[in-house]
């Protein structure tokens, strides 16, 4: 902790901000940084967001590997550039590019130049990424709803591609937010959480989707472990209190408590995924707790 004394003029009271910090946050003469009121009497002075100029990436790759492609193409766009352009060696099929399944979330995605030439202007506006994560565990919750209520495969569709959504917007505001110093109430590790576990419930629903109708009572589990989940995640990213690690305690017991599942074939192995990414959720609450009590 750093202890600084107020000093006075007249009748304003001020004190000196640290130089690291500004250097840091390119605070000088004239920088405005808002100030926000925190818990037990705590003032909060945060950097504003700095107008950036817009960035342009253009990338050339030799290859014709699909998967590849496709990785290179969600790299740019979590990224925070306004606009990317990829130039392919050879042409592709544009089909099956769409066929990749995260690109399906991305929107203006155009293949030009009779398919050697992938472009973007990315337009959309990222959120803090604590909310996004709140609804990307609430998205689940209603997926496991309607899967033990009224099955409608097209609606737990739509909510598992949400989810998908949801996962790239949480990475492209993080990697936002560490790159150009956003003005955000999250601490560096709580995004570094944040990320860690949104890419963790996006691998559950995969898993999820893929669970017969038939096996409600080991859907329905899930359910009260993921409604305890969510209780968790809201006291995580509510900016008022830290995650209590009682909490995240009591929920890893919850996800470890989960039957175990032998596995006798794909349906068992989507279980046995289920529960694991569950218990991999729980121990990274775990350590988000413990974090914010050494801190």
């Amino acid at each position: 902790m750093d202890v600084r004394k107020v000093q006075k003029t007249g009748d304003m009271n001020y004190l000196y901000l640290p130089t690291s910090w500004c250097k840091e946050y390119g605070i000088a003469s004239g920088s405005t940084v808002s100030l926000t009121r925190g818990v037990g009497g705590s003032l909060i002075v945060t950097p504003r967001l700095l107008k950036k100029n817009p960035k342009h990436v253009e990338l050339n790759i030799i290859g014709d590997n699909m998967e590849v492609i496709n990785k290179i193409v969600m790299a740019c766009y979590i990224n925070p550039a306004d606009s990317f352009k990829i130039n392919l060696e050879k042409p592709l099929n544009y089909r099956e590019l769409l066929d990749q399944k995260r690109l399906v979330n991305v929107e203006l995605i155009e293949v030009e130049n009779k398919g050697k030439t992938i472009t973007c202007e990315s337009s959309v506006s990222v959120g803090e990424p604590d909310m996004l994560l709140r609804t990307m565990v609430n998205k689940i919750k209603n997926m496991l709803v309607v899967m033990t209520q009224n099955p409608n495969q097209d609606l737990v569709q739509k909510y598992e591609e949400e989810i998908d959504r949801n996962r790239i917007m949480v990475d492209k505001s993080v990697i936002s937010s560490m790159m150009y110093k956003t003005e955000t109430k999250l601490k560096t590790v709580d995004l570094f959480y944040t990320a860690l576990i949104a890419k963790d419930i996006e691998r559950l629903a995969d898993h999820i989707i893929l669970i017969e109708e038939k096996e409600k009572k080991f859907i329905g589990d899930v359910l009260d472990v993921v409604r305890s989940l969510k209780d968790v995640i809201e006291s995580a990213t509510d900016h008022s209190k830290n995650l209590d690690y009682k909490s995240a305690i009591k929920f890893s017991k919850t996800a470890v408590g989960l039957k175990d599942v032998e596995i006798k074939g794909i349906e068992s192995y989507h279980k046995l995924r289920i529960k694991h990414y569950l218990i991999n959720i729980s121990e990274v609450l775990l350590d988000w707790a413990v974090t914010h009590e050494v801190g």
